[in-house]
């Protein structure tokens, strides 16, 4: 018998909907505006029928990842979609099993292996998705390339054929008293069943590196041409001043 703690994902659809509002406000409250490119990706591979899961690959520099995360999975699409956990965090919040998380402890092998495991009953064989942050830790976003730890490879292993979507986040603080949001998926990546564990993750770091440096690109100059608004935040206080006015933007 295992002694790692563990703790399972006990998802209900009442509080993924509440939970995915309540993270949409706070995105809403904090942010000046959220600018998303490549949504179609999350929202053809949501609606498959091949019995084929998908990862969610995504980079991970900011708490808000989570918080964006949440807020496009179980407001603004409603996905069915799992996501893994710190175990000290979760035992903490422990209402976030209820939206789909279980725990992981990165630091202990066989914890790490138990998880991954874990997760491997739940997508294989369905068009179930998984949330997962492949560099392991909260990682500066302006790194110079993305390096995914060996874990999702093991897990698409064990899955054989999947879907990996990489997604890029990104936060800036320019114009706008209050920071945007950025996010990007990039094209999905076929897993095929017998891929070696480092070659997938090399796939991976490389297509998370490129829609991040896309990503930036576009953020730097401002490039909205190829996104859609899904943050429309407060405005800003000389915004806000200027309308008191009567003023044109």
């Amino acid at each position: 018998m295992s002694t790692q703690p563990f703790i399972p994902a006990r998802p209900r659809t009442l509080d993924r909907r509440f939970w995915g509002a309540y993270f949409s406000w706070t995105l809403r409250r904090h942010f000046s505006a959220g600018y998303i490119a490549g949504e179609h990706h999350l929202v053809t591979l949501s609606r498959g029928s091949d019995n084929i899961p998908t990862i969610v690959a995504s980079t991970h520099a900011s708490w808000w990842d989570a918080a964006v995360a949440m807020s496009l999975a179980f407001s603004r699409h409603r996905l069915d979609t799992d996501g893994m956990m710190e175990y000290r965090q979760l035992h903490r919040y422990r209402f976030f099993s209820r939206l789909g998380m279980f725990s992981v402890i990165r630091e202990d092998p066989n914890s790490a292996m138990k998880s991954l495991r874990y997760a491997g009953s739940r997508l294989s064989n369905s068009n179930r998705m998984l949330w997962m942050y492949p560099q392991g830790t909260l990682i500066h976003q302006d790194i110079e390339s993305i390096h995914c730890e060996p874990g999702i490879g093991i897990l698409t292993r064990m899955l054989g054929q999947c879907r990996i979507l990489p997604v890029a986040m990104r936060y800036e603080l320019l114009r706008e008293q209050r920071p945007a949001c950025w996010v990007r998926f990039g094209e999905p990546l076929d897993i095929d069943a017998g891929t070696p564990i480092r070659t997938v993750q090399g796939m991976i770091s490389e297509s998370l590196t490129v829609v991040r440096d896309t990503l930036r690109t576009d953020a730097m100059n401002e490039s909205h041409t190829s996104y859609d608004r899904f943050i429309t935040g407060r405005r800003s206080m000389e915004k806000r001043f200027d309308a008191l006015l009567g003023r044109q933007p």
